[in-house]
Protein backbone atom coordinates (compact mmCIF):
# COMPACT_ATOMS: atom_id res chain seq x y z
CA UNK A 1 0.00 0.00 0.00
CA UNK A 2 1.73 3.51 -1.05
CA UNK A 3 0.86 6.52 0.80
CA UNK A 4 1.20 9.95 -0.21
CA UNK A 5 2.12 13.16 2.58
CA UNK A 6 3.43 16.37 1.99
CA UNK A 7 6.44 15.72 3.90
CA UNK A 8 7.28 12.08 2.51
CA UNK A 9 6.21 9.48 -0.27
CA UNK A 10 6.23 6.28 1.40
CA UNK A 11 5.35 2.39 0.06
CA UNK A 12 3.68 0.49 3.47
CA UNK A 13 4.00 -3.06 3.46
CA UNK A 14 3.60 -6.40 5.03
CA UNK A 15 6.02 -8.77 4.86
CA UNK A 16 8.95 -8.29 2.27
CA UNK A 17 12.81 -9.93 2.04
CA UNK A 18 14.70 -6.41 3.40
CA UNK A 19 13.41 -2.63 3.30
CA UNK A 20 16.41 -1.89 2.01
CA UNK A 21 15.71 -4.27 -0.55
CA UNK A 22 12.71 -3.20 -2.17
CA UNK A 23 13.93 0.68 -1.83
CA UNK A 24 17.18 -0.38 -4.59
CA UNK A 25 14.89 -2.38 -6.38
CA UNK A 26 12.56 1.02 -6.47
CA UNK A 27 16.02 2.91 -7.25
CA UNK A 28 16.24 0.54 -10.43
CA UNK A 29 12.91 0.61 -11.85
CA UNK A 30 13.64 5.02 -12.07
CA UNK A 31 11.75 5.97 -8.68
CA UNK A 32 13.36 9.91 -8.24
CA UNK A 33 13.31 9.63 -4.57
CA UNK A 34 12.99 10.14 -1.86
CA UNK A 35 10.91 7.30 -0.88
CA UNK A 36 10.08 5.88 2.08
CA UNK A 37 10.00 1.98 2.46
CA UNK A 38 8.20 0.65 5.19
CA UNK A 39 7.32 -3.28 6.56
CA UNK A 40 5.72 -5.04 8.93
CA UNK A 41 7.92 -7.83 9.08
CA UNK A 42 11.59 -8.91 7.02
CA UNK A 43 12.13 -12.30 6.08
CA UNK A 44 15.70 -11.04 5.90
CA UNK A 45 16.40 -8.26 7.59
CA UNK A 46 20.57 -7.36 7.70
CA UNK A 47 22.97 -5.29 9.44
CA UNK A 48 26.22 -4.04 9.31
CA UNK A 49 29.21 -6.06 8.29
CA UNK A 50 26.73 -9.19 6.87
CA UNK A 51 25.13 -9.73 10.26
CA UNK A 52 21.50 -10.74 10.54
CA UNK A 53 18.34 -8.44 11.41
CA UNK A 54 15.86 -9.87 13.87
CA UNK A 55 12.58 -8.11 12.16
CA UNK A 56 9.40 -9.83 14.00
CA UNK A 57 6.23 -7.81 13.97
CA UNK A 58 6.02 -5.05 16.36
CA UNK A 59 9.04 -2.95 15.68
CA UNK A 60 9.93 0.24 12.88
CA UNK A 61 11.49 -1.33 9.54
CA UNK A 62 11.92 1.55 7.55
CA UNK A 63 14.15 2.27 4.42
CA UNK A 64 14.95 5.89 2.93
CA UNK A 65 15.57 5.64 -0.64
CA UNK A 66 17.83 9.30 -1.88
CA UNK A 67 18.68 9.69 -5.41
CA UNK A 68 22.73 11.51 -5.42
CA UNK A 69 22.15 13.03 -1.96
CA UNK A 70 25.57 14.31 -2.08
CA UNK A 71 28.69 14.27 -3.88
CA UNK A 72 31.02 11.00 -3.99
CA UNK A 73 33.54 12.48 -1.41
CA UNK A 74 30.87 13.36 1.20
CA UNK A 75 28.87 9.81 0.95
CA UNK A 76 30.94 8.17 3.50
CA UNK A 77 29.55 11.37 6.28
CA UNK A 78 25.61 9.94 5.59
CA UNK A 79 25.97 6.53 8.73
CA UNK A 80 26.61 10.16 10.90
CA UNK A 81 23.90 12.25 9.53
CA UNK A 82 21.77 9.29 9.49
CA UNK A 83 22.12 8.12 13.72
CA UNK A 84 22.00 11.99 14.30
CA UNK A 85 18.46 12.49 12.67
CA UNK A 86 17.45 9.43 13.85
CA UNK A 87 18.36 10.22 17.15
CA UNK A 88 17.16 13.54 17.02
CA UNK A 89 13.60 12.67 16.47
CA UNK A 90 13.21 9.65 18.59
CA UNK A 91 14.69 12.54 21.47
CA UNK A 92 11.37 14.27 20.49
CA UNK A 93 8.87 11.62 21.87
CA UNK A 94 10.89 9.89 24.75
CA UNK A 95 10.03 11.15 27.89
CA UNK A 96 13.45 11.86 29.13
CA UNK A 97 15.28 13.16 25.69
CA UNK A 98 18.95 13.44 27.18
CA UNK A 99 18.92 9.82 27.71
CA UNK A 100 19.14 9.19 23.24
CA UNK A 101 22.64 9.36 22.27
CA UNK A 102 24.64 7.95 18.93
CA UNK A 103 27.53 5.65 19.00
CA UNK A 104 29.82 5.23 16.33
CA UNK A 105 30.00 4.65 13.75
CA UNK A 106 26.00 4.40 13.10
CA UNK A 107 23.86 3.72 16.49
CA UNK A 108 21.32 5.03 18.65
CA UNK A 109 21.28 4.01 22.08
CA UNK A 110 18.60 4.78 24.90
CA UNK A 111 20.24 4.77 28.25
CA UNK A 112 23.53 3.17 27.04
CA UNK A 113 21.54 0.23 25.19
CA UNK A 114 20.99 -0.02 21.47
CA UNK A 115 17.83 0.48 20.37
CA UNK A 116 18.70 1.49 16.43
CA UNK A 117 20.32 -0.45 14.07
CA UNK A 118 21.17 1.88 11.05
CA UNK A 119 22.33 0.17 7.66
CA UNK A 120 23.38 2.46 4.61
CA UNK A 121 23.76 0.42 1.18
CA UNK A 122 24.37 2.40 -2.29
CA UNK A 123 24.44 1.38 -5.95
CA UNK A 124 25.14 3.12 -9.37
CA UNK A 125 22.32 3.11 -11.77
CA UNK A 126 22.76 2.26 -15.22
CA UNK A 127 21.65 6.16 -15.87
CA UNK A 128 24.57 7.24 -13.81
CA UNK A 129 22.90 8.40 -10.89
CA UNK A 130 24.05 6.82 -7.57
CA UNK A 131 20.88 5.40 -5.05
CA UNK A 132 21.26 5.41 -1.42
CA UNK A 133 19.59 3.69 1.04
CA UNK A 134 19.32 4.57 4.81
CA UNK A 135 17.59 1.61 6.02
CA UNK A 136 16.96 1.44 10.19
CA UNK A 137 15.40 -1.08 12.53
CA UNK A 138 14.39 0.37 15.75
CA UNK A 139 13.21 -1.54 18.69
CA UNK A 140 9.67 -0.01 19.55
CA UNK A 141 8.16 -3.07 21.24
CA UNK A 142 10.48 -5.76 20.97
CA UNK A 143 13.95 -6.63 22.21
CA UNK A 144 15.90 -9.26 20.25
CA UNK A 145 17.07 -11.85 22.15
CA UNK A 146 20.92 -13.33 22.57
CA UNK A 147 22.47 -10.02 21.48
CA UNK A 148 26.07 -9.92 21.77
CA UNK A 149 25.57 -6.11 23.34
CA UNK A 150 22.59 -4.41 25.83
CA UNK A 151 19.69 -3.36 23.86
CA UNK A 152 16.40 -1.48 24.63
CA UNK A 153 13.30 -0.83 23.27
CA UNK A 154 11.00 2.55 23.36
CA UNK A 155 8.56 0.57 25.17
CA UNK A 156 10.70 0.01 27.71
CA UNK A 157 12.57 3.88 27.80
CA UNK A 158 9.20 5.39 27.78
CA UNK A 159 6.91 3.42 30.17
CA UNK A 160 4.37 3.01 27.35
CA UNK A 161 3.33 1.70 24.43
CA UNK A 162 4.55 3.72 20.75
CA UNK A 163 2.52 3.58 17.88
CA UNK A 164 4.51 2.39 14.70
CA UNK A 165 3.21 5.37 12.73
CA UNK A 166 4.60 8.08 15.51
CA UNK A 167 7.59 6.21 15.85
CA UNK A 168 7.93 6.19 11.76
CA UNK A 169 6.48 9.92 12.02
CA UNK A 170 9.50 11.12 14.30
CA UNK A 171 12.29 8.85 12.78
CA UNK A 172 11.29 10.72 9.14
CA UNK A 173 10.99 14.24 10.62
CA UNK A 174 14.04 13.83 12.43
CA UNK A 175 16.36 12.87 8.86
CA UNK A 176 14.92 15.08 7.01
CA UNK A 177 16.15 17.73 9.24
CA UNK A 178 19.43 16.47 9.23
CA UNK A 179 19.92 16.12 5.66
CA UNK A 180 18.81 19.16 5.28
CA UNK A 181 21.90 20.62 8.01
CA UNK A 182 24.15 18.42 5.96
CA UNK A 183 23.50 20.01 2.70
CA UNK A 184 24.89 17.61 0.47
CA UNK A 185 28.18 17.80 2.61
CA UNK A 186 28.68 21.76 2.63
CA UNK A 187 26.99 21.48 6.47
CA UNK A 188 28.92 18.57 7.70
CA UNK A 189 30.55 20.38 10.24
CA UNK A 190 27.44 21.71 11.65
CA UNK A 191 26.55 17.74 11.76
CA UNK A 192 29.88 16.65 12.81
CA UNK A 193 29.87 18.91 16.21
CA UNK A 194 25.82 17.95 17.22
CA UNK A 195 26.96 14.85 16.37
CA UNK A 196 29.49 14.65 18.93
CA UNK A 197 27.40 16.35 21.37
CA UNK A 198 25.01 13.23 21.17
CA UNK A 199 27.91 10.93 21.54
CA UNK A 200 28.77 8.52 23.83
CA UNK A 201 32.44 7.87 25.05
CA UNK A 202 33.84 10.49 23.65
CA UNK A 203 37.23 10.70 25.57
CA UNK A 204 36.29 7.59 26.88
CA UNK A 205 38.94 4.17 26.47
CA UNK A 206 37.74 1.80 23.75
CA UNK A 207 38.14 -1.10 21.42
CA UNK A 208 37.98 -0.73 18.02
CA UNK A 209 37.64 -4.27 15.81
CA UNK A 210 38.55 -3.51 12.35
CA UNK A 211 38.28 -6.18 9.80
CA UNK A 212 41.83 -7.14 9.47
CA UNK A 213 42.78 -6.36 13.45
CA UNK A 214 41.41 -4.58 16.39
CA UNK A 215 43.38 -1.54 18.51
CA UNK A 216 43.08 0.46 21.94
CA UNK A 217 43.22 3.53 22.40
CA UNK A 218 41.34 6.39 23.61
CA UNK A 219 38.25 7.71 21.78
CA UNK A 220 39.12 11.38 20.90
CA UNK A 221 37.17 12.76 18.63
CA UNK A 222 36.02 12.76 14.76
CA UNK A 223 38.32 14.43 11.90
CA UNK A 224 36.70 16.55 9.22
CA UNK A 225 35.80 13.24 7.10
CA UNK A 226 34.00 12.14 10.11
CA UNK A 227 36.64 9.34 10.81
CA UNK A 228 37.08 8.44 14.69
CA UNK A 229 40.44 9.68 15.86
CA UNK A 230 41.88 6.99 18.63
CA UNK A 231 44.83 8.19 21.02
CA UNK A 232 47.23 5.34 20.95
CA UNK A 233 49.10 4.61 24.06
CA UNK A 234 52.28 5.59 22.33
CA UNK A 235 50.26 9.06 21.96
CA UNK A 236 50.49 8.92 18.06
CA UNK A 237 46.23 9.08 16.56
CA UNK A 238 45.28 6.89 14.13
CA UNK A 239 42.24 7.83 11.79
CA UNK A 240 39.23 4.96 11.34
CA UNK A 241 36.49 4.60 8.73
CA UNK A 242 34.86 2.23 9.80
CA UNK A 243 34.64 -1.17 12.49
CA UNK A 244 32.98 -1.92 15.67
CA UNK A 245 33.57 0.23 18.70
CA UNK A 246 33.39 -0.95 22.34
CA UNK A 247 34.07 0.82 25.77
CA UNK A 248 36.48 -0.50 28.12
CA UNK A 249 35.56 1.97 30.58
CA UNK A 250 31.93 1.48 32.75
CA UNK A 251 30.93 5.24 32.94
CA UNK A 252 31.24 5.56 29.03
CA UNK A 253 27.65 6.38 28.57
CA UNK A 254 28.53 10.39 27.77
CA UNK A 255 30.13 12.61 26.49
CA UNK A 256 32.87 14.43 28.89
CA UNK A 257 32.03 18.04 29.51
CA UNK A 258 33.30 20.12 26.77
CA UNK A 259 35.24 17.36 24.65
CA UNK A 260 31.99 17.54 22.37
CA UNK A 261 32.90 20.31 19.72
CA UNK A 262 36.83 19.92 19.72
CA UNK A 263 38.71 19.15 16.64
CA UNK A 264 40.91 16.87 16.01
CA UNK A 265 44.57 17.98 16.23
Amino acid sequence: MAATSSAHRRLALGEVTSTNSVALEAARSGDPGPLWVTAERQSEGRGRRGRSWVSEPGNLYASLLTIDPAPLEHLSKLPLVASLGIRDGLAQILPDRATVAVKWPNDVLIGGAKAVGILLESERLPDGRMAVVIGCGVNVSLIPDEAPYPVTSLAREGAGEFALDAVFAAVAAGLAESLGRFNRGRGFDRVRREWLASAVGVGAVCRVAMADRTLTGRFEALDEEGRLILLREDQTRMAISAGDLFFLEADARKAPSGMAAQPSR
